[in-house]
């Protein structure tokens, strides 16, 4: 399979040597302009990447009364916490302002076409849009028009329903711009059992796409076990108090943790080399930890050199101790030959003192 080509969103490169980290606003600002720049501040001051909201029309994408969540009828609860068109624009340019990138979900088609004419630079969907073909088809051809990247949730859903949908983007010739992301739509928060991380990589081999994880457990363990899958994307929901009312505040992470969260992945990256060099730092501890061949005992001039007269011992600056080893190819040079002067007991033996 040929490596996945990165994808621009904004400033940031999907796909590249970072994970893009994402904190989901969602529905956590309660409504308030004021609250949601507050929380595009703290995910500044992280170090996350975007900033994601939700776009959401009640009348269109439901039916009215018809969903009752933990926190009450859902349509109520989104009218109550409903963001404007204006109000998107003022936190795009807030975004802007603040040099994070804004990214927004839409519900269902009408959504779609109000976010490209605002002007956003990618879309996320979440998983209960995952079998909306039909905005799908509409999102796949916005991106194989515009480049745009479409981050797409896959909880709640089997093998085919993915395929369905990715296929949508096959055929739009949109392919090439398509993030899936591993998610385990459970609320409240996801079991650790459930959490599936290893569907990571087998999303990258089923569809040679860029994969990400999008989390709901209470904490950032899941995520970091997520970056041994090298994931384009990690999204974790964020709130500035998990105690609030409020359908996602339980399950989000509050700013130290999200500190915390930027902090783990970016070390993280920095600790996946493949190749087994020895670094500068280690040179030092080598010089004392490695074992040298060693005098087990005062040994004549032209005494036979054995596995009796010698052993290995700390520090590593003379013969490496390879080359005691009988079955070794090379044990011929040290193994058979003589003292070339005599020599007392725990001697750390150099080519010199053989003859």
């Amino acid at each position: 399979m040929s490596k996945q080509k990165s994808i621009t969103f904004g400033k940031l490169e999907i796909g590249g040597p970072r994970t893009v980290i994402i904190a989901e606003i969602a529905d956590s600002h309660n409504g308030s302009v004021k609250t949601a720049k507050k929380m595009v501040d703290e995910i500044a001051c992280a170090g996350a990447d975007v900033a994601k909201f939700q776009l959401h029309l009640p009348d269109i994408e439901m039916v009215p009364n018809s969903i009752n969540m933990w926190d009450g009828d859902l349509s109520e609860i989104l009218k109550r916490n409903l963001f404007t068109i204006e109000m998107h624009k003022e936190m795009m340019k807030y975004c802007e302002k603040v040099g994070v990138e804004y990214l927004c979900t839409p519900f269902c088609p009408s959504a779609v076409d109000i976010l490209e004419e605002i002007g956003v630079k990618a879309f996320k969907t979440g998983s209960g849009e995952l079998t909306n073909i039909p905005m799908h088809r509409k999102l796949a051809r916005i991106s194989a028009s515009t480049g745009k990247a479409v981050i797409v949730s896959t909880g709640m859903s089997v093998v085919g329903e993915i395929e369905d949908t990715v296929r949508v983007y096959r055929t739009e010739g949109a392919l090439k711009n398509l993030v899936l992301m591993n998610c385990t739509s459970e609320y409240p928060p996801t079991d650790y059992q459930n959490a599936n991380l290893g569907f990571i990589g087998k999303l990258k081999v089923l569809y040679g796409v860029h994969v990400g994880q999008s989390d709901h457990t209470m904490d950032n363990f899941t995520c970091f076990g997520a970056m041994a899958y090298r994931p384009a994307v990690l999204e974790k929901h964020f709130t500035l108090d998990r105690t609030q009312d409020g359908p996602d505040h339980a399950i989000a992470l509050e700013p130290e943790h999200l500190c915390d969260l930027v902090e783990g992945v970016r070390k993280l990256e920095n600790a996946f080399g493949s190749e087994r060099t020895v670094t500068e730092e280690e040179k030092k501890v080598r010089g004392w930890a490695h074992h040298s061949i060693v005098t087990a005992c005062d040994i004549g001039k032209r005494t036979i050199l054995t596995p009796d007269n010698l052993i290995p011992k700390r520090p590593g600056s003379g013969i490496p101790t390879r080359f005691i080893d009988p079955t070794h190819d090379h044990s011929k040079q040290i193994l058979g030959r003589r003292a070339a002067h005599d020599i007392s007991q725990d001697t750390i033996l150099t080519w010199d003192m053989i003859r």
